[in-house]
């Protein structure tokens, strides 16, 4: 298969897996909600971000592993790539063992940690049971799910994805549907789905890298010391996102009420997954990116770079845009027992960076494959530590659990700009050895057309009833319509549009 085709079957895969994960989330949401109420809800989230802070940890070995493996085989280097997918394993192996014990003393005392009702304890307590264990065993089979990336076969474990994903879905229903509701479902869940990953992950390991064999004579503790320099920037780099969003949630829970916390969790589903949805589409072009540098094919990286740009840069408006004009419409039908302005309100502030920043999310794949990572996560730390020292002093000055709430859903996002605005297009036209200005057109492009996208939705708001969840689909279709239209021919050259409806007429 060429890489065009490639490109094609693994940006399809991947788009329906998260399009499918989305639809459960979506659905999953209020009823969950609805059976458990927002606080224990909040929880989900919580125990998430406490994971997020154990990733600090494994992220020094794990986010460079892929990168290294893969150059490795694609140099067909077959000892090298074995020394670091064996010693990976075996210490993913021992770093699961190590942490179980914190994460047994965290459950144990969760009460005397957190803000958190005696009436839903012991459920909540099981919830983060679930959660941490199924961590631990993510952290044990990370390492097998290489073997797509490797080759470049990113829509088998895709296919597995959705197919874990319904797996969630279908136990979720059994256990709502015959027993008693307890929140801790979520996490069982999860755990039953991530183990059905491990297998497949295995399965695919054998079959797509043979050569890779896990023995104890390939463990190596300078290939460890190899990924942990790299890695532990990245380290620092997950410990600074903590910082500047992982730990609203956690915030607001001391800070203002476990109640409130709930409402944000809500909050930022939508903005969560709009950036995780653009990190989908930015992830396909990873695995060539980094064979591309394998190879030193430096001209083919910066033609993957701008592909993924102008991709990007043809969606990035939509869901910006709709959130801006139907978002409250959205809360109202979605979740009719929460405050829908509130829950618009901290959603915009959530995501209000989107607006720059989307189409430049494939420049985080450059940084990684060129192992350029240090400077990333200086900058990133200093930007976080300061939005948490602004939020924790900003708290004091104010008694109103909303205007809290705005803070720390806002103070993050300014910074967030900041970012999308100045580091990131600046060092990563660095990497790419280009001039210091070569993104800046794409965010001006973008900016705009998140504004001209957001005009015609507002119209559209005061042309249609929306009262209905058909008609809120038929006004987002309509507006991403107008934004495909308009992004067609803003963002493509008379080159680009040529040959796009070349392939369509041949088709």
């Amino acid at each position: 298969m060429d890489k065009n085709k490639q490109f094609v079957v693994n940006m399809s895969a991947q788009i329906v897996g998260f399009g499918v994960n989305l639809g459960i989330s979506f659905l999953l949401t209020p009823f969950i909600v609805q059976n458990v109420g927002s606080e224990a809800y909040g929880f989900v989230g919580l125990a998430n971000n406490f994971v997020g802070y154990a990733q600090v940890i494994t992220a020094a070995l794990n986010s460079m592993a892929g990168r290294f493996i893969t150059i490795k085989i694609h140099q067909n280097d077959t000892e090298g790539s074995n020394h670091y997918f064996t010693s990976v394993v075996i210490t993913n192996l021992i770093t699961s063992l190590i942490l179980s014990i914190p994460s047994v003393l965290i459950i144990l005392n969760l009460n005397k940690i957190v803000n958190i009702s005696d009436t839903i304890l012991l459920d909540v307590q099981w919830l983060w049971a679930f959660i941490f264990l199924n961590f631990l065993v993510t952290i044990i089979s990370s390492t097998y799910s290489v073997a797509t990336f490797v080759r470049n076969k990113l829509y088998l474990s895709s296919i597995q994805g959705i197919i874990s994903n319904l797996l969630r879905v279908v136990v979720l229903t059994v256990a709502f549907g015959f027993f008693a509701p307890s929140v801790w479902y979520v996490g069982g869940a999860a755990l039953i789905a991530t183990l059905y990953l491990f297998v497949w992950n295995v399965h695919y390991t054998k079959k797509l890298l043979p050569e890779i064999k896990v023995k104890k004579q390939y463990f190596d503790v300078s290939v460890i010391k190899v990924l942990l320099s790299s890695g532990i920037w990245n380290s620092f780099s997950k410990m600074s996102s903590i910082m500047s969003t992982g730990l609203d949630l956690l915030i607001t829970n001391l800070y203002v009420s476990s109640a409130a916390m709930g409402v944000l969790s809500v909050a930022k589903t939508m903005p969560s997954a709009i950036l995780a949805l653009f990190g989908t589409f930015a992830s396909v072009f990873a695995p060539q990116l980094t064979i591309s540098y394998a190879k030193k094919d430096y001209k083919d990286m910066k033609n993957q770079l701008w592909a993924s740009i102008k991709f990007l840069g043809m969606f990035a408006c939509i869901p910006v845009a709709a959130l801006f004009a139907y978002g409250e419409i959205f809360y109202k039908l979605w979740v009719p027992s929460q405050d829908a302005k509130l829950l618009y309100t901290l959603t915009i502030l959530s995501c209000i960076e989107f607006m720059f920043v989307l189409p430049l999310e494939g420049l985080w794949n450059l940084f990684t494959a060129t192992n350029k990572v240090k400077q990333t996560s200086i900058y990133l730390f200093a930007n976080s530590f300061l939005t948490i020292i602004i939020v924790l002093v900003a708290l004091q000055f104010t008694d109103d659990d909303n205007l809290k709430l705005y803070i720390i859903a806002g103070t993050s996002t300014a910074f967030s700009v900041i970012r999308s605005l100045v580091f990131l297009p600046i060092y990563g036209a660095h990497c790419l050895n280009i001039k210091w200005t070569a993104f800046y057109p794409a965010i001006l492009k973008n900016t705009l057309s998140v504004i001209v996208t957001s005009i015609f939705a507002v119209l559209l708001l005061n042309v249609l009833n929306i009262d209905g969840w058909l008609m809120l689909i038929v006004a987002v279709t309509l507006t991403s319509v107008f934004a495909l239209a308009y992004n067609f021919i803003v963002l493509l050259n008379k080159r680009e549009r040529r040959a796009f409806m070349d392939k369509m007429m041949r088709r």
